[in-house]
């Protein structure tokens, strides 16, 4: 069976070395390849060792697919087992489907590709055993509050655009920026909006940790990687698709200690019409940890867990085009600090945008199609220049009609129809019956009233179509 032959670990293991007042240490071992990872919060925590040990084993999620078994040394309870299997399955869907069959770029050795028969859901679920040898049972519930709330921030639009409203709707003393500081140079995106945040806002939280280099180095246990594509610069990881569990369980200790009953992603508006099946075979993507399935799933995990934190985005009823708008016109000053870019550089003390990956191009079209000007956050007159250009050769990851609907306003692309113009509206979801139901009581109808100002109606998909 294909899955035995891709096949490149016996055991994963997940063990737990020092819990600190402010660092969390453990090893992930790959058979013989371990590798210690370090978690450094910039402040005081208490965390117990099943907290602590979820911590670790969110990473090493994104390798199960490719072992024999994952074995969790740490105690776990029977809701944490649940969680981790469901994790296990999605990441395995996501990993065959979206990294080696419907790849990006050729990591993957061609003696590793599936052939049309290997496309089952025996190979897409993969064989890995999950192996808790200290089950216990779930601790006291956390006293939370649902008036405060965390916002995950990364210097990207869609956190600071979330950021900036909670800011104008609830008590600043109630908002908590969450930042995570990876060793690399992905630090580079955020840093600009942390230090921002840091001089003119309270409750501005960082974890640091050294899991980008563990990612890097499990690449090379892995038997179907070309080894040489590893360390080429790109806009996609060769494997790894579970991002976001890993920032989210890092914030528990943090949770816990201020009581935050609210986790806000930052998943924008994704046109369901295209998150279609792939052969009969469920799947994301490669963006799970970005919808609305994620969120409800950890949400009732948590409730289950007595965490009583609700996980949940604000801004997924409006699409990229919105938000940058309401950035420039109401939040500017958050605006300015947008750094949205696989690769950012620093020059004298400034960092600067790319100007040319996918995420790049589609904050440029983004940003000159709601009228604003990117030389505000660093981008260059070559950069805006040669958008219309790059736009011809570049793989964006936009839904079709946000596309068409930026560039037909900017003259790039035929003017656009009727069929498009929710993109620059509000959606009601499929799993909804209206407009933000997903969002708590006590700051829906005020999101709603922000959104409303700089939206054109409200969408709802009928007969496949958005009226």
């Amino acid at each position: 069976m294909y899955i035995d032959d891709v096949i490149s670990f016996n055991n994963i293991e997940v063990s737990i070395d020092k819990i600190e007042k402010r660092r969390i240490t453990g090893y992930i071992r790959l058979d013989d390849f371990s590798y210690k990872l370090i978690f450094t919060y910039a402040e005081d925590i208490e965390v117990d060792r099943n907290i602590a040990g979820l911590i670790l084993t969110m990473p090493a999620i994104n390798y199960t697919y490719f072992s024999r078994k994952f074995t969790l040394n740490f105690p776990v309870t029977e809701r944490d087992i649940k969680l981790v299997k469901d994790f296990m399955l999605i990441n395995a869907h996501e990993v065959f489907i979206n990294k080696i069959i419907n790849r990006r770029y050729d990591y993957i050795k061609p003696e590793f590709i599936p052939s049309e028969s290997d496309i089952n859901k025996e190979n897409a679920n993969g064989i890995t055993e999950l192996v808790c040898p200290e089950i216990v049972k779930e601790r006291d519930p956390w006293n939370t509050r649902k008036e405060k709330v965390a916002i995950m921030s990364s210097g990207g639009k869609e956190s600071l655009l979330a950021f900036g409203i909670f800011n104008e709707i609830n008590k600043p003393e109630n908002n908590y920026a969450f930042y995570f500081e990876e060793s690399g140079s992905h630090w580079l995106t955020a840093k600009t909006a942390y230090d921002y945040y840091r001089n003119n806002f309270r409750n501005v939280m960082k974890v640091w940790s050294n899991t980008d280099r563990f990612y890097h180095e499990a690449l090379k246990h892995m038997k179907i990687i070309k080894q040489e594509m590893i360390d080429i610069r790109s806009d996609d990881y060769p494997i790894q698709v579970f991002i976001f569990p890993l920032y989210i369980f890092l914030l528990l200790p943090l949770i816990k200690k201020y009581r935050m009953g609210n986790i806000i992603m930052g998943d924008e508006f994704d046109d369901p019409r295209g998150m279609e099946d792939y052969k009969d075979l469920k799947y994301y993507y490669g963006i799970f940890d970005q919808t609305h399935d994620f969120n409800r799933m950890l949400s009732i995990y948590f409730r289950d867990k007595g965490i009583n934190s609700d996980v949940y985005s604000i801004v997924y009823p409006v699409t990229g085009y919105v938000e940058e708008k309401i950035l420039m016109d109401r939040y500017r000053n958050l605006f300015l600090q947008q750094r949205s870019c696989h690769s950012c550089h620093e020059e004298n003390g400034v960092i600067y945008p790319c100007g040319k990956c996918s995420k790049c191009l589609g904050i440029l079209l983004f940003i000159e199609s709601a009228g604003g000007d990117p030389r505000d956050i660093m981008y260059t007159d070559t950069d805006i220049r040669l958008l219309r250009r790059r736009l011809l050769k570049s793989r964006l990851r936009l839904d079709p009609d946000e596309r068409q609907y930026a560039e037909s306003k900017l003259g790039f692309s035929e003017k656009g129809n009727r069929e498009i113009n929710h993109v620059a509206g509000m959606h009601i979801m499929p799993y909804e019956t209206y407009v933000l139901s997903e969002v708590p009581e006590n700051f829906r109808q005020a999101i709603k009233s922000i959104l409303s100002e700089y939206t054109e109606g409200v969408y709802e998909l009928k007969s496949n179509r958005w009226q």
